[in-house]
């Protein structure tokens, strides 16, 4: 059996999207016997040219991946991203090869020109409907055009053989309302590869943070917090800033490094002058899976300031480097942040009680036995099983 992906992904570049480093990590950990192709988009179209198949390296795997549009994944443009590419799909269909193939999709739009293929269909939603497209920080183009997405929705979700979601009150919203999801659809956590988060030896951490630390402009024996993830109004990103303006009050030589990208990284900019923290507070990029790995290992806490998450990716992977986190009481954040000494969850949108969470945190002595053992469970050969033997074999191990 073969799985074709059909996403806007581009498997070689870093990413600040959660989504991108779980279809990444899908492809690296499959078993051999599963073929996986990818029909995607390109960044660097000299590099990776459109409308080629070309072998790429993922993991120990090499992916056969065509690139139909181009774009980066973790960027904004005016016209979507998923709005071209679902464009472009409509004419490479008739071009593909997909006999005995089983269709992937992580958006809905993909799937729209697939709907009279008989293909056996597997989504994957990384939301709840309600936070997504309804939530007024949201920034996806859906928000301003709900009906329009509830009608792809009706048109679409019933006719999937399988439908997975790392909402769990996502999927009891959706088998409600499609009552021919029942018996198809289920919760599916999300992961951290335990093959590059892990706890480091104290030896490797302190060369780490001076190596890193020193690299970013910062001091390496202050305690230091790392945010991960997209600079937009979902992460609410400002209102980590307005904490930490807060926190530095009581501890002024406490250090923020942020590493992603989006479109609130100039007004992040200027609030952090405004307030005289921009020597105090460091951006890193985009980074790769194994630098944001070493990150974890070397700061002192992970914080994610979400307006709304499904179950956050970089969550499990700072606990599964032994590192506690500051997060908001969204999605299943408190199905994995169960114990005090993994961190804290921040159920309000109060910067002064963000900036609380994030004082007893760095003022605690770690346990990094704990931390890993909560992200214990989220492992991806674990979590994936189940999709994996769906493909292959069908209901029959599903």
């Amino acid at each position: 059996m073969r799985a074709v992906l059909l996403h806007p992904h581009d498997p070689c570049v870093d990413y600040a999207s959660g989504v991108g480093t779980m279809i990444n990590t899908f492809i690296a950990c499959a078993p051999a016997e599963l073929e996986i192709r990818l029909v995607g988009a390109t960044s660097d179209p000299g590099q990776r040219p459109l409308g080629e198949w070309q072998d790429v390296q993922v993991g120990w795997r090499t992916l056969p991946y065509l690139p139909i549009v181009l774009g980066h994944p973790s960027e904004r443009s005016r016209v979507p991203l998923a709005f071209r590419y679902t464009w472009k799909l409509r004419s490479w269909l008739r071009r593909l090869d997909l006999e005995d193939s089983c269709l992937m999709f992580h958006r809905l739009e993909p799937a729209l020109p697939t709907r009279c293929l008989q293909n056996s269909k597997v989504m994957f939603l990384h939301y709840h409907v309600k936070d997504q497209i309804l939530h007024p920080k949201t920034e996806v183009s859906w928000g301003k055009f709900p009906w329009l997405y509830f009608a792809l929705e009706r048109s679409l979700l019933p006719k999937m053989d399988r439908l997975w979601s790392e909402r769990q009150d996502a999927i009891e919203w959706w088998q409600e309302k499609y009552p021919a999801l029942h018996g198809k659809s289920d919760f599916l956590p999300t992961w951290a590869d335990d093959q590059i988060f892990f706890p480091r030896p104290e030896k490797e951490v302190a060369d780490l943070r001076r190596e890193l630390f020193v690299g970013a402009g910062l001091d390496p024996v202050q305690p230091t917090a790392l945010f991960a993830g997209r600079f937009e109004g979902q992460k609410d990103p400002m209102l980590l800033l307005r904490a930490w303006s807060l926190l530095v009050r009581e501890r002024p030589h406490a250090q923020l490094a942020l590493a992603g990208a989006g479109s609130l990284q100039e007004e992040m900019h200027l609030f952090l002058k405004e307030e005289g923290l921009d020597k105090q507070v460091v951006f890193l990029g985009t980074l790769s899976q194994d630098a944001i790995a070493k990150w974890l290992n070397a700061v002192d806490v992970f914080t994610l300031s979400s307006a709304f998450e499904g179950m956050a990716l970089a969550m499990i992977e700072a606990l599964a480097c032994g590192t506690p986190v500051v997060v908001t009481d969204v999605g299943e954040a408190p199905r994995v942040v169960r114990e005090v000494a993994c961190g804290r969850l921040v159920t309000s949108r109060d910067a002064g009680d963000f900036a609380r969470a994030l004082g007893e945190v760095l003022g605690a002595p770690r346990d990094p036995d704990l931390c890993v053992r909560a992200a214990r469970p989220y492992t991806p050969r674990r979590v994936l099983e189940p999709v994996y033997d769906f493909i292959l074999y069908g209901n029959s191990k599903s």
